[in-house]
Formats: C-alpha cells, structure tokens, sequence
C-alpha cells in the first residue's frame, strides 16, 4: 500500500485523494485477482497459503479501474 501511494502521489504531487484512489484501487484489483484464482483453482483462502498474484495484476495496478472515492472528512 505504500509503495502504491508514493507512485501514485508522485505522479499526482497535489492531488493526494486521486493518488489515494488510485492506490487503493489498484492494491483492491490485486487481492481480488488473487482471491478469485484461487478459489477457481479449488483451493480454499482460509486453510492455504497464497501467493499474491503481482505479476498477473500488472495491468490493475497501471491502470486500476477506480472502484474507491475519496472523501474529506471536517
């Protein structure tokens, strides 16, 4: 998550919710990637180990579909 956020901020300096967005969008696409091979797979996330499907998820995290808005809180 903070990997995600430092690029994403870097590529957006003064817009910290769109680099927010981004960040949790993309980390959001991931899990889900990884949840949902797994579990086609027949392997149950409770009982095993799973490996985070980085490389599979490149796409996502370039170019992540925003599923998250940001909201200011006063």
């Amino acid at each position: 998550m903070t990997a995600l956020l430092l690029g994403w901020s870097n590529k957006y300096p003064d817009n910290l919710d769109k680099a927010a967005e981004l960040a949790v969008s993309s980390l959001q696409a991931l899990l889900q990637r990884t949840l949902n091979d797994y579990t086609s797979a027949g392997f149950d996330s409770k009982s095993s180990s799973l490996e985070i499907r980085l490389i599979q998820s490149q796409d996502d995290i370039r170019q992540p579909k925003l599923t998250f808005k940001a909201h200011k809180y006063s």
